[in-house]
């Protein structure tokens, strides 16, 4: 593939739309609000707008034209550049991972945009191939991310897939605990249009349905939250509708999307970690979501830079899931507890500020304060389950490690992939004889850390001769 190949020229619109997105702003400020409205001035206005987008269009089919590509001698080399000629050599071997998205421009016509991202790049991708063919993009795939002799054997291997079901889907929304999030955004929208919003008139109608102020604050509440709620599942629904995963070769192929389709591209060899989540209502319901953590790629990564593997999956379920998708990764049948010594530790870090607020509350509020203590309830199941959640365990060259905020996690850890691990000890640990293991990896272009905390003084020196070159434990 020596001979420079140009994008669909389909491309050159989508660079033309982005220019004019860039312009629109500055259009507002100059039409809607310029001060001059003489007829001529008005005139001028619109010429120099028209000139603006011609200018615009010229820009995206020249940039269109410039662009080419080629993969010569196991590099990738683009040329691009209107005015300055650039050019851009990407060795194969610095590939972390390609994703492949078609928005609505793309859909339309049938094509795709390819995204490759290097090691050591920044948080943009490293080359952007703005509108090609699916099978071009597949083949481009297939010829960065294996080598010439791997190719030929990864078109016979057995392609093995998942597809997320429509009722899990909405589970796994339902579930997400992200109604926080839209509360928020919500709560910020409104604050911007707080002087167009008529408040007074709403609460004034709806006082005559409703007589009682408390009543009408509690369905107010209701009705936002439910709206909330169902915002929150119609945004994980049409970012991850036909989730689907694939296993080719060596690689995970992960796709979803409703109104923009993105599929992306992760080589086995690049994770450092699998992450299964349990927040308190899918654990009640014995349900997961299992995430990725890789090394260099930053697309399609969660706000803990993490890709999802699977929005839902029945714990019981779990390992023959990730023996299919990425084996060499199990979660243990049981986990080291951690040491009764460290119950009242967990206890005090999450009760004792809350404790002395209610407190002082409680006092200066007899007796209606005293209905705060109530509030100390979830408090002493938070630090409990924290407290019992917490353990480790050693299968051969697989670390696991399992801890509480709110949200259980399970992480497992391969040892060559763990990039360094850390003991903390305070005074007051040493007289407990606990201590606090800190196991950090590659996770996008970041270091990511894990931690259980309070653990016995003789466990983590088994997980520190473990790390060890030499090291090889076994306590499944």
């Amino acid at each position: 593939m020596n001979k420079p190949r140009r994008l669909h020229p389909i491309a050159s619109l989508i660079y033309f739309i982005k220019m004019v997105r860039e312009w629109i702003i500055p259009f507002v400020v100059v039409l809607v609000f310029g001060k001059n409205n003489h007829p001529s001035f008005l005139g001028l206005k619109w010429v120099g707008v028209s000139i603006v987008l011609l200018m615009s269009l010229i820009v995206g089919i020249a940039s269109w034209y410039r662009f080419t590509y080629r993969i010569e001698q196991g590099e990738l080399r683009i040329e691009y550049g209107v005015f300055v000629r650039k050019r851009r050599y990407i060795p194969q071997e610095n590939i972390q991972a390609i994703h492949i998205s078609s928005g609505i421009v793309q859909r339309l016509f049938g094509l795709v945009k390819l995204q490759i991202e290097t090691a050591g790049g920044n948080q943009e991708a490293e080359a952007v191939l703005t509108a090609i063919t699916r099978e071009e993009a597949e083949r481009l795939r297939v010829l960065l991310l294996q080598d010439e002799f791997s190719v030929e054997k990864e078109s016979t291997e057995a392609l093995l897939c998942y597809k997320a079901a429509y009722k899990d889907l909405l589970i796994a929304a339902s579930t997400s605990g992200r109604l926080g999030i839209v509360l928020s955004a919500i709560g910020a929208l409104f604050s911007q249009f707080d002087e167009w919003i008529p408040y007074e008139a709403i609460f004034r109608k709806l006082r005559q349905f409703v007589h009682l102020d408390a009543v009408l604050l509690i369905v107010a509440a209701v009705v936002v939250v439910t709206l909330a709620w169902f915002i929150s599942i119609l945004i994980i629904v049409v970012k991850y509708r036909h989730f689907t995963v694939q296993r080719k070769g060596k690689d995970i192929i992960i796709s979803h999307g409703w109104l923009e389709k993105r599929q992306f591209t992760i080589p086995l060899a690049h994770i450092q970690a699998i992450r299964i989540s349990q927040n308190p209502v899918r654990e009640l319901f014995g349900y997961a979501a299992v995430y990725i953590e890789s090394a260099g790629s930053t697309f399609e990564k969660d706000a803990n830079y993490s890709t999802m593997l699977f929005p839902l999956v029945n714990m019981k379920d779990i390992n023959e899931r990730l023996e299919t998708f990425v084996p060499g990764y199990t979660i243990p049948f049981s986990f080291i507890s951690l040491p009764r010594r460290a119950l009242p530790r967990y206890l005090r870090r999450v009760m004792l500020f809350p404790a002395i607020c209610i407190f002082i509350i409680c006092y200066f509020f007899r007796p209606w304060g005293y209905a705060l203590l109530l509030a100390l309830l979830p408090l002493v199941w938070l630090g409990y389950a924290r407290y019992k959640d917490g353990g480790w365990n050693i299968a051969g060259c697989q670390l696991a490690l399992r801890y509480r905020l709110v949200t259980k996690i399970i992480v497992l850890l391969e040892k060559q992939r763990i990039q360094s691990l850390e003991r903390k000890q305070s005074i007051f640990q040493q007289q407990k004889k606990l201590a606090t293991v800190g196991v950090s990896i590659r996770s996008g272009l970041h270091s990511k850390r894990f931690s259980v905390i309070d653990m016995s003084e003789n466990d983590l020196c088994r997980i520190e001769d473990w790390y060890r070159p030499s090291g090889d434990i076994d306590e499944d």
